[in-house]
């Protein structure tokens, strides 16, 4: 992917991101935006001071919070969003994101603890267009979550025993149809190996808590991975899965 800039973008940001999530920054050099996407052999990102649009294939996708805008504003106001419930997160607990996707959840787990949260994402194309999404909100809390582009397969692998109080795992195994454009841009992009057990048992392991997953509903997924469909409500289309920590289990 090109990462690029408008009139009023920043080309620091486009070499900032280029180089965290492995695409290549290219100066605008005057180029109208259809020259520009002549040009590219792949995803254009354009970066404004305001905006940034991500143009793919004839189509274009603002970077936005999306759904956790109203996800965030329904916390403001009091009322329990389901995955924060569904994982009892406090304040002040460390939460690992390990399939970032766009970072909604990530939003919501960083307003939930008051503290940083980390994303993993392997796709420098999502990893970049929710960095660009990111840094067009709120400082706060936005600017608390950190996008690493890795295989969180790999990375949890090199992690030591409960290095965060809580793990999320938000694997592509959800029904198409049931979202809108930016969820096409997500399922065009993310891996779509169901979790294995070997990969919730590293979670488990980094996890002082727990770990989160996130299923559609009815929850046939978790109930392959020996774990208890929960929905956050009686028509719900999301089902939530808990499993322990290892290391809070009892010895034996």
């Amino acid at each position: 992917m090109i990462v690029t800039t408008a009139a009023s973008g920043d080309p620091a940001e486009a070499d900032d991101l280029a180089r965290r999530f492995g695409l290549r920054a290219e100066p605008r050099a005057g180029r109208t935006l259809i020259q520009v996407l002549a040009d590219a052999e792949g995803p254009v990102l354009v970066l404004a001071a305001r905006r940034a649009d991500l143009y793919e294939n004839g189509r274009a996708f603002r970077a936005t919070a999306g759904m956790a805008a109203l996800r965030l504003l329904r916390a403001r106001r009091g009322e329990p969003d389901p995955l924060v419930a569904a994982a009892a997160l406090k304040p002040g607990e460390t939460v690992l994101d390990a399939t970032l996707g766009l970072g909604n959840d990530a939003l919501l787990a960083a307003q939930a603890t008051g503290t940083n949260v980390v994303g993993l994402e392997v796709d420098g194309v999502l990893a970049a267009f929710a960095q660009a999404a990111l840094t067009r909100l709120p400082a706060d809390p936005a600017g608390r979550i950190e996008i690493v582009n890795a295989d969180h397969r790999e990375w949890l692998r090199t992690q030591p025993p409960r290095a965060y109080d809580v793990v999320l795992l938000d694997p592509m195994f959800r029904k198409a149809g049931d979202a809108g454009p930016l969820f096409e841009l997500l399922r065009a992009h993310a891996g779509h190996a169901p979790l294995d057990e070997k990969t919730l048992h590293e979670a488990r392991r980094v996890a002082r808590r727990g770990v989160l997953v996130k299923d559609a509903a009815p929850g046939d997924e978790l109930r392959r991975l020996g774990l208890t469909p929960r929905l956050s409500r009686r028509s719900a289309a999301i089902a939530f899965g808990w499993a322990e920590s290892l290391t809070a289990l009892p010895a034996g």
